[in-house]
């Protein structure tokens, strides 16, 4: 398993995560995908007050050296009132069945509750060591700029964002570069792009191509690509054992820098062709 630094708080964490959102209704089957995962190496796992699986990952980590685990849960926009936001927590603590949470990020930026009455509840909640870092997910530059200067003692640790080879969009709005500078690490959610990456056949044939020199699927030369910038971790769902293999085996690729400016061109490639398809069908 590789392990890299993650973020700005001098943990190692596995470089590839478990993301728990819409995992299905075969609670074993989920909790043995996550076993299997921590059984392999991987020690850093997301869910949410919203996806309703905290007490999914609360049955699969049990048993296990909790020290050994980086948990990672986020509390909902309507929960951001100074209260709301201890009592949220507070409810995340007995649904995970742990002590702290290694991770509480705020899962969507408020449109209507300010940023400053928010992470003040944070940072408390990091003083009384019911936390151990604050996240934020889904934050803009302008906005995350806005979460740092609210703060009055801690530093943000990770931005959790949607981030795959088909969907570039924090490239293109400086979200990537700007945790980059400032050692915020980017959890890559969505790695797959829900899919859609499996519907451009010429994308696909690639990465397939290039996939066969390190004895690799499409999809895990896709996952590959994430892993292998410094500060992205990405956080792939997997609803089975079979799925959990072979994500899990994407941890081993080291792409070399020739490939990883032919993949980190795809997208460009593919977005200018889909633009000159249209037209030409016009």
């Amino acid at each position: 398993m590789n392990f890299k630094e993650f973020g700005n708080t001098e943990q190692k964490l596995s470089a590839l995560g478990i993301g728990t959102w819409d995992i299905g209704n075969n609670v074993k089957e989920n909790v043995d995908s996550i076993k299997f995962a921590i059984d392999n190496g991987i020690n850093f796992i997301d869910t949410a007050e919203m996806y309703g699986t905290e007490p999914v990952v609360a049955r699969a980590i049990k048993g296990y050296d909790r020290s050994g685990l980086f948990i990672a849960t986020k509390v909902w926009p309507d929960h951001f009132s100074h209260d709301a936001v201890i009592k949220s927590c507070n409810d995340s603590l007995k649904k995970l069945e742990t002590d702290y949470i290694d991770l509480y990020q705020l899962h969507w930026p408020s449109r209507t509750i300010p940023i400053g009455e928010t992470m003040k509840a944070m940072e408390e909640l990091k003083d009384q060591g019911k936390i151990r870092y604050i996240g934020i997910s889904n934050f803009s530059v302008d906005q995350t700029k806005e979460a740092m200067e609210s703060m009055n003692k801690y530093k943000i640790a990770s931005n959790q964002v949607e981030y795959s080879m088909v969907t570039r969009d924090i490239e293109r709005s400086g979200i990537y570069d700007f945790c980059r500078s400032n050692k915020i690490a980017v959890i890559a959610y969505s790695p797959l792009s829900h899919g859609k990456i499996f519907s451009k056949k010429t994308m696909i044939d690639e990465l397939s191509k290039i996939g066969t020199h390190y004895g690799a699927t499409a999809s895990q030369m896709a996952l590959a690509w994430l892993m292998n910038k410094d500060n992205v971790f990405p956080i792939p769902k997997a609803t089975n054992g079979t799925h959990m293999k072979e994500n899990i085996a994407s941890t081993e690729i080291r792409i070399n820098p020739e490939d990883m400016k032919k993949m980190d061109a795809m997208e460009a490639k593919y977005y200018e062709d889909s633009i000159a398809s249209r037209h030409s069908s016009n």
